[in-house]
């Protein structure tokens, strides 16, 4: 009976993915990206549709998109332009540069409230892949290193071949990245979320 596997992988703290390529891809994340230690997630994006695809995809895999408080919201205000969005996803527009990201990456990370951050890069002549790659990479050990925490961190990236190498440069900075797949970027932090419930880490 299916059930029983169910009560029986949850009594023990065994997520139940739904895939091989599920299991592959959470093997290969969880591998490198520590634990959440609340729910609040928040997307930062380059382009509204893939806030979208990325917030509905949240929706999918139980994962809280937090709601942001007055002062974090007008801090991003400051850092992007009048036609962005400073709601949950975060949206800088696809015109911006590296600065932009770095400055909206950095915030996030530094914010307490913040506990896990989905980026979602679409590739731009201003900002190109392997610059976006090395910007997320900087402001994440900057972070770190400022805040003494390390939080999860997934990313998803869309344009052309240039953006596989740019993932696999995120990766070995132990942020998994998804190129051209939003829905399994959104899946491998959604079960990282229901495995930290299970330990009882949040």
């Amino acid at each position: 009976d299916d059930m029983i596997y169910n009560a029986a992988f949850k009594k023990a703290g065994v997520v139940r993915v739904d895939t091989l390529e599920e299991l592959l891809n959470c093997a290969r994340a969880f591998s490198i990206m520590p634990a959440p230690r609340g729910e609040n997630v928040l997307i930062v994006t380059g382009t509204g549709g893939l806030g979208v695809l990325l917030a509905d995809a949240c929706s999918r895999h139980n994962l809280k998109l937090m709601s942001l408080d007055d002062d974090l919201a007008g801090a991003f205000k400051k850092l992007i332009p009048p036609f962005g969005a400073t709601g949950n996803p975060i949206d800088i527009t696809g015109g911006e540069p590296p600065e932009t990201y770095e400055a909206a990456i950095t915030l996030a990370l530094n914010d307490d409230r913040v506990d896990s951050l989905i980026l979602g890069y679409w590739h731009t002549l201003v900002t190109p892949p392997m610059v976006f790659a090395k910007t997320a990479v900087l402001a994440k050990e900057k972070a770190e290193q400022k805040t003494g925490i390390s939080k999860p961190i997934v990313a998803t990236l869309a344009g052309d071949v240039a953006v596989e190498e740019a993932a696999k440069y995120l990766e070995a900075h132990k942020i998994p990245a998804f190129p051209y797949a939003p829905e399994d970027t959104v899946a491998v932090l959604g079960f990282m979320h229901q495995w930290a419930r299970l330990a009882g880490k949040i």
